[in-house]
């Protein structure tokens, strides 16, 4: 159990900063809508789904190379240690200094080209040359947060990201709301975020920055990271895929499947973003559970019940995503009109998009099976498996987003992205037992997906019919809270453990 409470503390660590961080986040989200016409917020995720995919590029995998390879530099506990630890520190972070340089370049040149590809009109061409400085600020970043990982800093982590969201908040307010630069105060806000959060490692950059480069130890960095590459851009374009298709409806698609509505492709691109961003506890729950998953297993994984250990992991990872997915869909209409200095959170504007929401979090809850499942490949340092198995999923979105987003709009969007991560899901499953087998407890485990079905049903009920009153959401939520407990999926040491918890608070 202690090991548990470790895994819970660091999660929870990392959970609070990216609560807070991305519920800052998301109060830029009712800001914008009320600041940015459906279109302009459209055109501000296209730019941001590219920098997204770019970031990939940019990162080329060194965060997580640095943190498995430092994890066995650490294991040298002669005097020569921790300069190992350094050494690999400066030729990982030189390495991605030469590589952002290196990708600008071709970026900036092919702005013009992927602006005209994705409908971005003409006069936001600047906003690609404010996303190239955000690119390679984040890129400068990346080894130095990837150390406060290495070393469980997670405060520290969680600080800098907080200083992050803050000031981009505050450059909002000023470019946005004072100054009047539109979407361009937008891009602004980021690049001053990006620059303060290189300000807040400069600690870590002082301690551990040489000038010095171990060209033998670029190959082994290579090796484990640059797998990620691929993989990550094939996760990204699952990420993404929804709203760059929907930006290449034609105009008599959004007619059709939206009539009197008068919306065009960036307007349809605007609410599904809206949409996506209400998802945000979806992303928190994977940002974190991923920050602290990687170490906790990494250190763990040679103990001698840590089969067992990880198959309770996943139980509990499920049972929390249960939990949180259906308290959030089943009250989701109800937050969004909450009233906010005379206004409602989110502008009516963007509202058709709730209903998809529920199918948003599931994708997000598939997602974090596919993370849970990475173990074995870290552990055997297998990353290339990551390239095709993404690369499947990368696949399974754009086929199903061709042949849903045209047919279905916004739902084919989602169902696209929750196909790809179902497929995901067992290639991941299937490949990581092979390499590193945990105990899933199927008894245990059935029980819990078939919780999860009702959860996601319900959250998917309510959202469709609206009108439902607060004590049937109540309700549903009670008996959901209830469930686990009457088929098995939490068990009687673990209800015991939990009741002694509760008592003790």
């Amino acid at each position: 159990m202690s090991r548990l409470r470790s895994l819970a503390k660091e999660s929870f660590a990392y959970g609070i900063s990216s609560l807070l961080s991305r519920f800052l986040n998301f109060l830029l989200v009712p800001f914008y809508t009320h600041v940015l016409t459906p279109g302009e917020f459209g055109v501000s995720n296209i730019v941001f789904a590219i920098v997204a995919f770019l970031n990939i590029v940019y990162q080329a995998g060194f965060d997580s190379a640095y943190l498995r390879l430092a994890h066995d530099a650490s294991k040298d506990e002669s005097a020569a240690g921790p300069e190992k630890t350094r050494r690999l520190f400066s030729t990982a972070l030189w390495s991605q200094a030469g590589v952002s340089l290196t990708c600008t370049v071709p970026f900036l040149l092919a702005a013009p080209w992927i602006s005209a590809a994705f409908n971005v009109p003409v006069q936001y061409g600047s906003l690609f040359g404010l996303a190239a400085v955000i690119l390679a600020l984040d890129a400068l970043a990346v080894v130095p947060m990837a150390h406060l990982r290495f070393r469980r800093k997670a405060l520290w982590f969680a600080g800098i990201r907080m200083g992050n969201v803050v000031v981009n908040i505050a450059g909002n307010l000023v470019f946005v709301l004072w100054l009047h630069k539109g979407l361009q105060g937008v891009f602004l806000a980021n690049v001053i975020a990006s620059a303060f959060t290189l300000v807040l490692l400069a600690p870590v950059l002082l301690s551990n920055l040489r000038i010095t480069y171990d060209f033998s130890g670029l190959k082994p960095l290579l090796a484990f990271g640059l797998p990620f590459v691929p993989a990550g851009l094939y996760g990204i374009v699952n990420e993404m895929a929804g709203r760059l298709f929907l930006s290449r409806l034609a105009p008599s698609d959004v007619t059709r499947l939206y009539p009197g509505t008068g919306w065009n492709t960036l307007d349809l691109t605007g609410v599904f973003s809206a949409s996506w961003k209400l998802g945000v506890f979806g992303l928190l729950l994977v940002q974190m559970y991923r920050l602290a998953w990687q170490p906790f297993f990494l250190r763990h994984h040679s103990d001698a019940d840590a089969p067992a250990l990880f198959g309770r992991v996943l139980r509990a990872l499920l049972l929390f995503i249960g939990v949180a997915g259906l308290a959030l869909t089943l009250f989701l209409d109800k937050l969004v009109a909450l009233p906010v200095m005379g206004k409602p959170l989110i502008a009516p504007a963007f509202w058709p998009g709730l209903p998809i929401v529920p199918g948003i979090l599931l994708a997000y809850a598939l997602q974090a099976w596919c993370v849970h499942f990475t173990l074995g490949v870290y552990i055997a340092k297998k990353t290339s498996s990551l390239v095709w198995i993404n690369g499947a999923g990368a696949v399974v979105t754009v086929i199903f987003s061709l042949w849903l987003v045209p047919a279905l709009g916004l739902w084919g969007a989602v169902w696209a992205a929750v196909a790809c991560y179902v497929v995901m899901g067992v290639l991941m499953t299937r490949r990581s037992q092979s390499l590193y087998r945990i105990d899933l407890d199927w008894p245990k485990l059935i029980p819990v997906l078939l919780w999860l079905t009702y959860c996601f049903s319900a959250g998917f009920w309510v959202q469709a019919h609206t009108g439902a009153h607060l004590p049937l959401r109540a309700a549903l939520l009670a008996v959901g809270v209830l469930l686990p407990f009457g088929i098995g999926a939490v068990g009687k040491s673990e209800t015991a453990t939990l009741r002694r918890l509760i008592l003790r608070r």
